[in-house]
């Protein structure tokens, strides 16, 4: 479940009011348990007990990546859909930085909720700062980088494949 931490006036931050689509306000919003579709028909495994026997610090890195850009996704179209609500403040999404350290420290590579944050850039007269310019920029170059996660999760899916046929 995505959650927010919204500012208030106690903290001086932005306001904030209840944004009016249902699928972005996070408290309304339920896991859809959807995970990132991969080569073969399977889903990329968030539990230890589905990770599958073949793999290697790179496919769990690529899963977690997939994890995290799904997220991404799924947080500009809630700002997109909340373009005009007023008060509604921007989520950002930052998992790289976590993935790295994770992976720069030896440990599992995860993704979690944590990664979402709301935008500090500045708010319009109603007190919304969602930019639908900078929003679709960041649709765009997330739906790359997935693309890219994806291409080489198959391309070690093809060496696995490849590997047992010539066995």
């Amino acid at each position: 479940m995505v959650t927010f931490v919204r500012a208030t006036a106690e903290d001086g931050g932005a306001r904030s009011a209840p944004p009016r689509h249902g699928s972005a306000d996070p408290t309304l919003r339920t896991s859809l348990r959807v995970r990132p579709v991969v080569p073969g028909g399977t889903c990329a495994p968030t539990l230890a007990h589905e990770r599958p026997v073949i793999t290697d610090a790179t496919m769990t890195a690529l899963h977690a990546a997939l994890t995290g850009l799904q997220q991404r996704q799924e947080v500009t179209a809630d700002n997109i859909a909340n373009i005009d609500t007023p008060g509604y403040l921007a989520g950002r999404v930052d998992f790289e930085s976590t993935l790295r350290s994770e992976l720069a420290n030896g440990q599992s590579a995860m993704v979690g909720d944590s990664a979402v944050r709301q935008s500090t850039d500045p708010t319009r007269t109603n007190g919304n700062n969602v930019n639908l310019d900078t929003e679709t920029t960041i649709a765009t170059e997330t739906g790359l980088r997935y693309q890219l996660a994806l291409n080489a999760l198959n391309g070690k899916y093809d060496l696995l494949r490849s590997a047992l046929r010539t066995s």
